[in-house]
């Protein structure tokens, strides 16, 4: 009975070890925002990512925008009307800036998928991967799974909503903190698992 007691004890120590790892590696603040890349990758499901991909594309980070996750009949322009000031949408047309949606991801799985497509297609060789600072960590690791030979460059952004230093504390935050912990070790657990099958 204490063999046990000590096993249940050592695996609670290392899951909230885990968690803590997990919570303390979240993005603090941007430090991407100079570097310049091929394309900007937006992943859509969260408030200010849109923006932050439409404000990167005005300021000259890429050429081309890559907006995946889109809703189905949703075009450019109205994206651009209900997520772009009118001086960033000035700025873009500006410097002709390519705007490309992906009407077909429903997860982040799928995100990567599409984007890899379109990278691909276009010779692509680097990237600035847009999506919510609690997202990133998995994010980044779907990408580089599926276009190793990628740079990719993680531009975080960083909803009000959330509350890293505090998560335990906001029941909205501590689900999405729960649920991207959980998700982050499923997608560490499916690529220890693929290469054997």
């Amino acid at each position: 009975m204490r063999f046990i007691l000590s096993l249940i004890m050592l695996a609670a120590i290392l899951w909230s070890a885990a968690l803590a790892w997990f919570v303390n590696s979240m993005p603090e603040q941007n430090i991407a925002q100079v570097e310049k890349t091929q394309a900007l990758v937006v992943l859509t499901g969260g408030q200010d990512r849109v923006e932050r991909g439409f404000q990167a594309l005005a300021e000259g980070n890429a050429p081309v925008l890559f907006i995946s996750g889109v809703g189905e009949g949703v075009t450019v322009r109205e994206l651009l009307l209900a997520h772009a000031t009118p001086e960033v949408r000035k700025k873009i047309e500006m410097r002709h800036g390519e705007i490309v949606l992906d009407h077909v991801a429903r997860s982040t799985v799928s995100n990567a998928d599409q984007a890899s497509e379109f990278i691909r297609t276009h010779g692509i060789t680097s990237i600035r991967l847009i999506t919510a600072s609690y997202h990133m960590k998995r994010s980044l690791r779907e990408f580089k799974t599926v276009m190793p030979e990628v740079r990719v460059i993680a531009d975080p952004v960083f909803p009000a909503g959330f509350r890293r230093d505090e998560w335990w504390q906001h029941e909205n935050t501590r689900r999405l903190v729960f649920s991207e912990f959980y998700k982050y070790w499923a997608v560490l657990l499916r690529d220890w698992i693929r290469p054997a099958a």
